[in-house]
């Protein structure tokens, strides 16, 4: 069962006292119930969820068709060299490569944005097919960062469109195993889409928004989770045209604390929490088995506010 939601005006404090990578929280609760593991209304279980028959650490049968590519990014599936690796930033701008099969974290350097003698600092991260990041700063200023080298970029894009100044993010597949890809972000008024070419933000068009903060990450099978804080907080799947929640799994051993932020490769959630206020871990999360496991990096030495994983990423294990 799930553990009481935050009160809304609950839920927008915490948010707003936490450093790390989420969208702001408010809004209705879209979820309805709370059953610990109800199918999704797209269709079937989170990925690796038991009813799928496979080993958990597989990710389960709705990732069996490899539409991500398990044998990892290459040109000729559109995908730019680095871009099957899951990218963190740091709140004080440290840019890394994570590598799940290997649990290594990488310096790719620190990251130097154009603000123009601005104070403001890293909130969440994406990252492209094109292995380019896209950094949002708490300002609500959007930047693009080479991911191999860690050069920053400016965008054109005008904060606090629809509302929209702080969200979570991330790259979804249009379509499984599509090399077309679309960028959505997250607050409390739900799901919004941000055209990369004309840097125009979309609101989805249904009506639920998040009485909880969340922050996004996507698949190459074109699928869109939300991690939500809470206590516990919990992982979605969301509803990329209603921003509906469809299905919720609590993670019951996994403490917030000031900063969180998450990516879906190889069947598993990776995810990035500060429970001790300065320092973030990394825990991995298995869909199939519903347990978390705090993996080989407790201590990473600085604190995670982005992560970010292209659509290349494999959706199973690589062999």
């Amino acid at each position: 069962m799930f553990a009481a939601r935050l009160p809304i005006a609950a839920v927008m404090l915490a948010a707003a006292m936490l450093g790390g990578a989420c969208a702001a929280a408010s809004g209705s609760d879209p979820a309805g119930g709370g059953n610990a593991n109800p199918l999704s209304d797209a269709g079937g279980p989170l990925p690796g969820e038991p009813d799928a028959a496979v080993t958990p650490d597989a990710g389960g049968a709705m990732f069996d068709s490899n539409p991500g590519d398990s044998s990892g990014p290459s040109p000729s599936n559109g995908c730019a060299s680095g871009a099957g690796l899951v990218y963190v930033l740091g709140k004080t701008h440290e840019l890394y490569s994570f590598d799940p099969s290997t649990l290594q974290l990488q310096k790719v350097g620190m990251v130097d944005c154009p603000q123009s003698g601005g104070t403001a600092t890293p909130f969440s991260m994406a990252v492209d097919r094109q292995a380019v990041a896209w950094v949002l700063y708490n300002d609500g200023h959007l930047y693009n960062v080479d991911i191999n080298s860690g050069t920053c970029k400016a965008t054109s894009f005008q904060p606090n469109q629809n509302g929209y100044k702080t969200f979570g993010m991330g790259f979804v597949s249009d379509a499984p195993g599509s090399q077309e890809e679309t960028l959505y972000v997250a607050n409390e008024f739900g799901i919004a889409s941000i055209d990369t070419a004309t840097f125009e933000l979309t609101p989805a068009s249904g009506t639920f928004g998040f009485s909880a903060a969340a922050e996004l990450t996507g698949t190459g099978d074109a699928r869109l989770f939300g991690l939500f804080y809470g206590f516990p907080p919990y992982i979605s799947e969301i509803d990329k045209t209603s921003s509906a929640v469809l299905n919720e799994m609590p993670l019951d051993t996994v403490d917030i604390g000031t900063g969180f932020a998450y990516a879906f490769w190889g069947g598993d959630f990776w995810i990035f929490t500060a429970p001790n206020g300065t320092s973030s871990q990394i825990d991995q999360f298995h869909p199939g088995s519903g347990t978390t496991t705090t993996v080989a990096v407790p201590d990473v030495g600085f604190k995670i506010v982005g992560a970010g994983v292209s659509t290349c990423a494999p959706i199973t294990l690589p062999k």
